[in-house]
Protein backbone atom coordinates (compact mmCIF):
# COMPACT_ATOMS: atom_id res chain seq x y z
CA UNK A 1 0.00 0.00 0.00
CA UNK A 2 1.48 3.34 -1.07
CA UNK A 3 -0.12 6.67 -0.10
CA UNK A 4 -3.31 4.91 0.83
CA UNK A 5 -3.58 3.28 -2.58
CA UNK A 6 -3.76 -0.48 -2.76
CA UNK A 7 -1.38 -2.42 -4.92
CA UNK A 8 -2.22 -6.04 -5.61
CA UNK A 9 0.28 -8.51 -4.30
CA UNK A 10 0.61 -12.26 -4.51
CA UNK A 11 -2.47 -13.88 -3.08
CA UNK A 12 -4.84 -10.95 -3.64
CA UNK A 13 -6.85 -12.88 -6.22
CA UNK A 14 -7.29 -15.72 -3.74
CA UNK A 15 -8.45 -13.45 -0.91
CA UNK A 16 -12.08 -13.51 0.16
CA UNK A 17 -14.48 -10.72 -0.74
CA UNK A 18 -14.54 -9.67 2.91
CA UNK A 19 -10.76 -9.43 3.05
CA UNK A 20 -10.66 -7.32 -0.11
CA UNK A 21 -13.34 -5.01 1.28
CA UNK A 22 -11.39 -4.60 4.51
CA UNK A 23 -8.25 -3.68 2.59
CA UNK A 24 -10.17 -1.15 0.51
CA UNK A 25 -11.60 0.35 3.72
CA UNK A 26 -8.13 0.80 5.22
CA UNK A 27 -6.90 2.39 2.00
CA UNK A 28 -9.79 4.86 2.02
CA UNK A 29 -9.16 5.74 5.68
CA UNK A 30 -5.50 6.48 5.01
CA UNK A 31 -6.33 8.61 1.98
CA UNK A 32 -8.85 10.62 4.01
CA UNK A 33 -6.14 11.50 6.55
CA UNK A 34 -4.29 13.32 3.80
CA UNK A 35 -7.33 15.58 3.36
CA UNK A 36 -7.92 16.58 7.00
CA UNK A 37 -10.59 13.91 7.54
CA UNK A 38 -10.21 11.34 10.30
CA UNK A 39 -12.08 8.08 10.68
CA UNK A 40 -13.42 7.15 14.13
CA UNK A 41 -14.98 3.84 15.17
CA UNK A 42 -18.36 5.23 16.19
CA UNK A 43 -22.00 5.41 15.25
CA UNK A 44 -23.38 8.82 14.35
CA UNK A 45 -26.88 10.27 14.61
CA UNK A 46 -28.36 13.70 13.93
CA UNK A 47 -31.07 15.21 16.09
CA UNK A 48 -34.06 17.18 14.87
CA UNK A 49 -32.12 20.44 15.19
CA UNK A 50 -29.37 19.22 12.87
CA UNK A 51 -26.62 18.53 15.44
CA UNK A 52 -24.60 15.32 15.25
CA UNK A 53 -23.98 13.08 18.24
CA UNK A 54 -21.39 10.32 17.92
CA UNK A 55 -21.38 7.21 20.11
CA UNK A 56 -17.80 6.03 20.48
CA UNK A 57 -16.92 2.62 21.87
CA UNK A 58 -15.60 -0.88 21.42
CA UNK A 59 -17.30 -3.43 19.17
CA UNK A 60 -20.40 -4.78 20.91
CA UNK A 61 -20.72 -1.82 23.28
CA UNK A 62 -24.08 -0.77 21.81
CA UNK A 63 -23.23 1.97 19.31
CA UNK A 64 -25.74 0.82 16.69
CA UNK A 65 -28.40 -0.03 19.26
CA UNK A 66 -28.27 3.45 20.78
CA UNK A 67 -28.39 4.99 17.32
CA UNK A 68 -31.50 2.98 16.46
CA UNK A 69 -33.17 3.91 19.76
CA UNK A 70 -32.81 7.57 18.75
CA UNK A 71 -33.87 6.93 15.14
CA UNK A 72 -37.16 5.69 16.59
CA UNK A 73 -37.54 9.18 18.11
CA UNK A 74 -37.09 10.95 14.78
CA UNK A 75 -33.30 11.25 14.56
CA UNK A 76 -31.32 10.37 11.41
CA UNK A 77 -28.22 8.21 10.95
CA UNK A 78 -24.76 9.29 9.80
CA UNK A 79 -23.01 5.95 10.23
CA UNK A 80 -23.46 2.58 11.88
CA UNK A 81 -19.90 1.54 12.71
CA UNK A 82 -17.79 4.51 11.65
CA UNK A 83 -17.85 8.26 10.97
CA UNK A 84 -15.33 10.73 9.57
CA UNK A 85 -14.47 13.92 11.47
CA UNK A 86 -13.34 17.04 9.61
CA UNK A 87 -12.12 19.95 11.76
CA UNK A 88 -12.96 23.29 10.12
CA UNK A 89 -12.26 26.85 11.23
CA UNK A 90 -15.50 27.28 13.17
CA UNK A 91 -16.90 23.76 13.67
CA UNK A 92 -16.24 20.04 13.51
CA UNK A 93 -18.06 18.45 10.60
CA UNK A 94 -19.12 14.80 10.82
CA UNK A 95 -19.35 12.88 7.55
CA UNK A 96 -21.31 9.68 7.35
CA UNK A 97 -19.61 6.41 6.50
CA UNK A 98 -22.74 5.10 4.88
CA UNK A 99 -23.74 1.56 5.74
CA UNK A 100 -26.90 -0.20 6.79
CA UNK A 101 -27.80 -0.05 10.47
CA UNK A 102 -27.33 -3.52 11.94
CA UNK A 103 -29.42 -4.42 15.00
CA UNK A 104 -29.54 -7.73 16.86
CA UNK A 105 -32.74 -9.72 16.43
CA UNK A 106 -32.48 -10.56 20.15
CA UNK A 107 -33.67 -7.01 20.92
CA UNK A 108 -37.19 -7.66 19.65
CA UNK A 109 -38.58 -7.35 23.20
CA UNK A 110 -37.24 -3.78 23.28
CA UNK A 111 -37.91 -2.92 19.65
CA UNK A 112 -41.22 -4.59 18.65
CA UNK A 113 -40.67 -3.88 14.95
CA UNK A 114 -37.98 -6.59 14.94
CA UNK A 115 -40.41 -9.36 15.89
CA UNK A 116 -40.78 -12.04 13.26
CA UNK A 117 -37.67 -10.93 11.38
CA UNK A 118 -35.20 -13.35 12.92
CA UNK A 119 -34.79 -15.14 9.58
CA UNK A 120 -33.30 -11.93 8.14
CA UNK A 121 -30.28 -12.08 10.44
CA UNK A 122 -26.94 -12.02 8.65
CA UNK A 123 -25.66 -15.53 8.05
CA UNK A 124 -22.73 -16.40 10.30
CA UNK A 125 -23.14 -13.28 12.48
CA UNK A 126 -22.85 -14.36 16.11
CA UNK A 127 -24.89 -11.34 17.16
CA UNK A 128 -27.68 -12.28 14.71
CA UNK A 129 -28.00 -8.75 13.40
CA UNK A 130 -30.62 -7.54 10.95
CA UNK A 131 -29.97 -4.81 8.37
CA UNK A 132 -32.50 -1.99 8.75
CA UNK A 133 -33.40 0.78 6.33
CA UNK A 134 -33.44 4.04 8.29
CA UNK A 135 -33.19 7.75 7.40
CA UNK A 136 -29.60 8.77 6.57
CA UNK A 137 -27.89 12.13 6.22
CA UNK A 138 -24.51 12.78 4.64
CA UNK A 139 -22.98 15.21 7.13
CA UNK A 140 -23.74 17.48 10.07
CA UNK A 141 -21.87 19.68 12.58
CA UNK A 142 -20.71 17.81 15.67
CA UNK A 143 -22.73 18.66 18.76
CA UNK A 144 -21.37 16.16 21.31
CA UNK A 145 -19.33 13.00 21.74
CA UNK A 146 -20.60 10.15 23.90
CA UNK A 147 -18.23 7.41 25.05
CA UNK A 148 -20.27 4.35 25.85
CA UNK A 149 -20.16 1.09 27.75
CA UNK A 150 -22.76 -1.31 29.04
CA UNK A 151 -23.57 -1.61 32.72
CA UNK A 152 -26.25 -2.32 35.26
CA UNK A 153 -26.53 1.21 36.64
CA UNK A 154 -27.13 3.68 33.84
CA UNK A 155 -25.54 7.11 34.02
CA UNK A 156 -24.53 10.07 31.89
CA UNK A 157 -21.58 12.11 33.16
CA UNK A 158 -19.35 14.79 31.68
CA UNK A 159 -15.99 13.64 30.40
CA UNK A 160 -12.82 15.73 30.65
CA UNK A 161 -10.86 16.80 27.59
CA UNK A 162 -7.86 14.54 28.32
CA UNK A 163 -10.06 11.49 28.86
CA UNK A 164 -11.98 12.29 25.68
CA UNK A 165 -8.77 12.52 23.66
CA UNK A 166 -7.49 9.21 25.01
CA UNK A 167 -10.78 7.51 24.13
CA UNK A 168 -10.75 9.04 20.64
CA UNK A 169 -7.22 7.82 19.96
CA UNK A 170 -8.25 4.32 21.04
CA UNK A 171 -11.04 4.35 18.45
CA UNK A 172 -9.02 6.08 15.73
CA UNK A 173 -5.79 4.06 15.95
CA UNK A 174 -4.36 5.28 12.64
CA UNK A 175 -3.01 8.25 14.61
CA UNK A 176 -0.39 5.80 15.94
CA UNK A 177 1.04 4.77 12.56
CA UNK A 178 4.03 7.08 12.86
CA UNK A 179 3.80 8.31 9.29
CA UNK A 180 3.82 11.89 7.99
CA UNK A 181 0.12 12.35 8.78
CA UNK A 182 0.20 11.12 12.40
CA UNK A 183 1.06 14.51 13.93
CA UNK A 184 -1.79 16.25 12.12
CA UNK A 185 -4.12 13.40 13.04
CA UNK A 186 -3.22 13.76 16.74
CA UNK A 187 -3.66 17.54 16.67
CA UNK A 188 -7.02 17.18 14.92
CA UNK A 189 -8.35 14.74 17.53
CA UNK A 190 -7.11 17.06 20.28
CA UNK A 191 -9.04 19.93 18.74
CA UNK A 192 -12.18 17.80 18.49
CA UNK A 193 -11.87 16.81 22.16
CA UNK A 194 -11.59 20.47 23.13
CA UNK A 195 -14.33 21.88 20.91
CA UNK A 196 -17.47 19.97 21.87
CA UNK A 197 -18.89 18.57 25.12
CA UNK A 198 -18.04 14.94 25.84
CA UNK A 199 -19.89 12.46 28.03
CA UNK A 200 -19.50 8.95 29.38
CA UNK A 201 -22.73 6.98 29.04
CA UNK A 202 -23.24 3.71 30.91
CA UNK A 203 -26.33 2.02 29.52
CA UNK A 204 -28.46 -1.09 29.77
CA UNK A 205 -31.99 -2.12 28.84
CA UNK A 206 -33.68 0.61 30.91
CA UNK A 207 -31.61 3.33 29.24
CA UNK A 208 -32.72 2.16 25.80
CA UNK A 209 -36.35 2.50 26.86
CA UNK A 210 -35.86 6.06 28.09
CA UNK A 211 -33.15 7.22 25.73
CA UNK A 212 -34.89 10.55 25.21
CA UNK A 213 -34.46 11.43 28.88
CA UNK A 214 -30.71 11.52 28.29
CA UNK A 215 -30.32 13.03 24.85
CA UNK A 216 -33.47 14.80 23.65
CA UNK A 217 -33.26 17.44 26.43
CA UNK A 218 -29.68 18.16 25.31
CA UNK A 219 -30.72 18.35 21.67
Amino acid sequence: MVGGRLSRGAGYDRASTGARQSLARVGAILRLREHNRYYVHASGVVNRKGAAFIFVGESGSGKSTLAFALVRRGWSVLGDDGVVLEPLDDEILVHGWRSQLMISASLSSTFPELRGRESEAKVGDERERIALNVPHVGRAPLGAMVFIKQGQNGSLTRCGQSDALIALIRQSPWVLLGDASSGEHFEALGRVAGCVPSFEFVHGHDELLRIGDFFDPAA
